[in-house]
């Protein structure tokens, strides 16, 4: 049976009837190329004598290449489905080859029409001489660094370095044909060394087997990393459909980024921090790495985990989504990936502990305990623990905020179980000072909030988390091997407790941790030094730049809600924002103000209308999302009302043939196609509320909150983003954020 290669592309057909059209002939050419029906055609007068083209209805032609092995096995690099006339231009026009310079297989124009590819006003000039230096003048590269170092065209490397600005470089990064030109003209932009640009590509000349043809050549190739940003064998049709529905939604799962790829079957001395922004392919390294730790030893402990249990399901879903035959363990200690939140693993650790998890609670809570009824929230029960101290402390101090952070990292890591204990622990980060007074009232608290447990027979999930770190550290070597390996993911939002319970899940061993976190995704919390829960990472932290879901434009609205922040990593170091960038292009992001909230309901009404009767939008794509619950109830009830079906969710989930209202927060870990903010009014983000209750000491790190939660809300959307509000705006968005004034506009000319 003939073998296909699918291609990334961008201006792919987006009709879902379309689409099963391309399914349809690419499932009839794997079964047998020599049909007729097909009606598989050689170009004439064709650059690449590979080049063939196909009917896949009256409009639409594929556009394929084949090759040959040595056994005249025939392999079809599929390029994609075009209307007939550019389908012809394209076949004529690009051939497959394989790049001497850099080892990537790539489509090259040797003929290049003069409406191919688009060309977007502004670009720079391709003929005549610019007026003065371009914008990559100021990095010193040269024409033979692009070409000769690069791999770049001749044609394409004068066009980069005589654009003028940094806009002209992306815009002109987006009409390249190749994965690996599009990638590195952005870096270029961003004024990253040449090195480094091959380094973070794989780019490197190919060893070549002067025995081997042309075609034996382009086929060995096309297994490099970075040939595999934009060409993938496709191993049956299950997979080959999902590549064709889901488009730009599959692309994680099919063309991984040479640096991705890289993290993913890294060898690592002990545990290895990720981080990166957004959108950067954090999660995509994490669950590749879950398959090649399974694929390299099938019978690994793997454990995959996140911060809350809807999260988790998304993780199984999208692993089985990348290899549906992947083994799933159900408990801890089975072979294969076991897929959980983080207090789902504390609960399990505590029922494989059975009675000595009593017995080790004493060296925790100060006492052992027996029978655990019900396990809770960490913040449920301060307020009750507190009432009776508000004239020894500070009425910030008192708050459930500043207690559950006190016990959850300071207290509950530190195993204080006295007061002479805690007079004496230090405080690191806290930001509150306490002197000995204030802590004898504190201690108090904490005793009556352990008191009040007692009674009834409960443990919040944080102390199950810590004397379940507690119990492997005494009865790890009983218990035996309950995981090789522990992939975290959302890191940023762990407490101290819960990460000293995945240390002790893995014995310190090579690649025993892999942790993906973004300091400025932190919505819950405050920061955790990862050394002071006994997990060294210095020297084995990498950073990833490159943002695959969001557009620059869309990117660069969610960052500025950051720029006033200073964020502090699992390291203890400040996370900096700048070298973030993306490589896709799209509109810029529009905001609406408005009287009130039923204009901004209207608003909303008709952008969505707008957006979901375009035939190439899935309704499911699209989502609204408010700072609180009631608010996104209030934008489901109008979009039902006004004849948009749509849904109101509580949990992260996957997919939806409806419109999805749901809070920032619960859009954690989730991306739309086209995303509403709502209600980014004043007040609202950052909420009053928050800030009110927080100790003076501490509305600097709410703060940092409220500008993460908006960073996470933005970067949700990959193409059109769009943001609402009322009275007056929220001061997190910049005074020089354009605004529509939907008081004076009609609603339906809303558009993005």
């Amino acid at each position: 049976m003939p073998n296909i290669v699918m291609t990334k592309l961008k201006n792919q057909p987006k009709d879902k009837t379309v689409r099963l059209k391309i399914f349809d002939f690419l499932e009839k050419l794997a079964e047998d190329d020599s049909t007729y029906g097909l009606r598989v055609k050689k170009m004439n007068q064709s650059v690449d004598p590979r080049a063939r083209t196909a009917r896949i209805d009256k409009s639409w032609r594929a556009v394929l290449y084949l090759l040959e092995d040595k056994y005249q096995e025939h392999t079809w690099v599929f390029a994609g489905a075009w209307e007939h006339d550019v389908a012809i231009e394209r076949a004529r026009t690009l051939k497959v080859n394989l790049n001497e310079i850099n080892g990537a297989v790539e489509l090259i124009a040797e003929t290049m029409p003069p409406t191919y590819p688009p060309f977007v006003a502004g670009a720079a000039p391709t003929t005549s001489a610019p007026t003065a230096p371009g914008h990559l003048h100021q990095f010193n590269y040269s024409l033979s660094d692009l070409v000769d170092e690069l791999g770049f065209a001749r044609s394409v490397a004068h066009r980069l370095l005589d654009a003028a600005t940094e806009d002209e470089i992306l815009t002109l990064a987006q009409s390249l044909e190749n994965a690996w030109e599009q990638d590195a003209a952005v870096s270029l932009a961003t004024g990253a060394s040449i090195e480094a640009i091959k380094d973070e590509l794989r780019l490197q000349a190919p060893v070549l087997d002067a025995d081997a043809s042309e075609d034996e050549k382009i086929l060995r190739a096309l297994e490099s990393d970075v040939s595999k940003m934009q060409f993938t064998f496709v191993d049956d049709n299950v997979e080959l459909r999902k590549i064709i529905e889901e488009g730009d939604f599959a692309a994680w799962r099919v063309f991984l980024h040479p640096e991705q790829a890289r993290y993913s079957k890294g060898d690592y001395a002990g545990p290895f921090r990720l981080s990166g922004g957004a959108g950067t392919g954090k999660t995509v390294v994490l669950l590749h790495r879950a398959r090649h730790l399974m694929m390299h030893n099938p019978n690994a402990r793997v454990v995959l985990t996140t911060y809350t249990r809807a999260l988790a399901e998304n993780l199984k879903r999208d692993l089985l989504e990348l290899d549906p035959e992947i083994r799933i363990a159900s408990a801890l200690g089975e072979p294969g990936v076991l897929i959980r939140g983080v207090d789902q693993l504390g609960a399990a650790v505590r029922q494989k502990a059975g009675q000595s998890f009593g017995q080790t609670a004493g060296i925790i809570l100060g006492e052992v305990r027996g029978r655990v009824g019900q396990i809770t929230g960490s913040r449920e029960r301060w307020s009750s623990a507190a009432v009776g101290s508000t004239d020894d402390l500070p009425a910030a101090v008192t708050t459930d905020t500043f207690l559950e952070g006190e016990y959850l990292h300071v207290v509950l890591p530190a195993r204080v179980t006295s007061r002479e204990e805690y007079f004496a622990i230090r405080r690191p980060g806290r930001g509150v000072a306490l002197d000995r007074k204030k802590r004898d009232s504190v201690w108090s608290i904490i005793e009556r909030y352990r008191e009040n447990a007692r009674s009834t027979s409960s443990l919040s999930y944080a102390e199950v988390a810590e004397i379940s770190a507690a119990w492997l550290d005494l009865y790890g070597e009983e218990a035996g091997v309950l995981a090789d390996h522990v992939l975290i993911d959302e890191g940023q939002d762990l407490s101290p407790p819960q990460w000293k319970l995945l240390r002790a899940l893995a014995r310190p061993a090579r690649n025993d941790m892999f942790i993906a976190e973004d300091a400025h995704q932190r919505i819950y919390g405050h920061p955790v030094v990862l050394s002071r829960c006994g997990i060294a990472i210095v020297g084995r932290s990498r950073r990833l730049t490159l943002n695959y879901r969001t557009t620059a434009e869309n990117l660069a609205f969610a960052i500025r809600s950051l720029e006033e922040g200073n964020f502090i990593n699992a390291e203890g170091g400040t996370t900096e924002i700048a070298g973030y960038h993306s490589a896709r292009r799209g509109p810029t992001p529009v905001v609406f103000g408005a009287r009130s909230e039923q204009e901004q309901l209207a608003c909303v009404c008709d952008l969505i209308e707008s957006w979901v009767g375009d035939e190439t939008v899935d309704a499911g794509t699209v989502a609204v999302l408010a700072r609180t619950n009631d608010r996104a109830l209030a934008v489901r009830d109008a979009l039902v009302g006004h004849g948009i079906p749509a849904n109101h969710v509580k949990s992260a989930q996957g997919t939806s043939d409806r419109v999805l209202t749901l809070t920032m927060h619960t859009a954690k870990g989730m991306e739309f196609s086209r995303v509403v903010l709502f209600n980014v009014s004043e007040g609202v983000v950052p909420s009053t509320w928050m800030l009110d209750s927080a100790a003076p000491e501490e509305r600097g790190e709410v703060m940092l909150h409220e500008r993460s939660l908006l960073y996470v809300a933005a970067s949700r959307a990959r193409d059109a983003l769009a943001v609402t509000w009322s009275g007056s705006p929220s001061p997190l968005l910049h005074a020089d954020t354009p605004t529509h004034d939907v008081t004076t506009e009609e609603h339906s000319g809303a558009t993005v």
